[in-house]
């Protein structure tokens, strides 16, 4: 689970967002932070077909709104309906290792695309990209793909979005064809848990260093603009042929 201080740095985004742009603390929250998406029931947003739509009307979100204005804090009223409604959604997953992936027929102008997730479920004690791990991440991804040609023999591509491939230790891991031409989320979306990752270390902590340095450049900002470049890594999308996977695996 996450910490209440991911979302008190997320709060602490808002409420120079809101500074800014002359808006609500409650708009600004829902503009710039991923708390709609971490506080709401996934089965409610799921069975009233709400997912991602980010309406304000939810149950959840009308709590917290309500809770902000009887004066509560906003991290701590977010953090207390995260705990609640919170689910594991790793139930209906396949993993291989820390890496799971998804079939799209059509996805980002190609067709017959495999789209790659990582999630840290390495509990060894070292970091999940670290060297010593290295050789069990590629073995993940070797009988992911393994698993990929015989289930997807159609799959013609491969897929990538996260800000992980920023990280030299995350690229090794991949054909260098693949990392070699990302193109970039030209201007963050802070609704996504995506771009908020990049804040927690290895154990789900926050890495105060990092939030510390955001912070500043944060409290700098003059226009929406500033405040929404102050994140140091942006997401990154890879691309390539699956040939290179299947090459670069050892993949028959």
């Amino acid at each position: 689970m996450l910490p209440l201080e991911h979302f008190s740095l997320q709060l602490k985004y808002a409420q120079k967002a809101a500074e800014i742009s002359h808006t609500s603390l409650e708009q600004a929250l829902m503009a710039f932070t991923q708390y709609w998406v971490r506080i709401n029931n996934l089965s409610f947003l799921i069975t009233n077909h709400l997912t991602w739509t980010f309406d304000p009307m939810t149950p959840d979100w009308q709590e917290l709104c309500a809770r902000i204005q009887n004066r509560e804090k906003a991290d701590v009223v977010a953090y207390d309906l995260y705990r609640r409604n919170y689910q594991e959604t790793d139930a209906d997953k396949t993993y291989f290792g820390c890496f799971s992936f998804h079939f799209h027929p059509e996805w980002r102008g190609d067709r017959d695309v495999i789209e790659i997730h990582f999630h840290n479920r390495d509990h060894s004690g070292y970091g999940p990209l670290s060297k010593v791990r290295q050789a069990e991440r590629i073995q993940d991804l070797k009988e992911m793909f393994t698993r990929v040609k015989t289930q997807y023999p159609q799959a013609k591509f491969v897929h990538g979005g996260s800000w992980l491939y920023n990280i030299a230790a995350y690229k090794r891991l991949f054909p260098a064809s693949f990392t070699a031409n990302m193109i970039a989320e030209d201007i963050p979306f802070p609704r996504s848990s995506g771009i908020w990752g990049q804040f927690l270390d290895s154990e789900g902590k926050v890495k105060l260093e990092m939030a510390d340095a955001f912070l500043v450049k944060v409290n700098q900002a003059k226009t929406l603009d500033q405040l929404l470049q102050c994140f140091e890594f942006k997401i990154l999308y890879p691309r390539v042929k699956i040939e290179d996977f299947y090459d670069f695996f050892v993949v028959h």
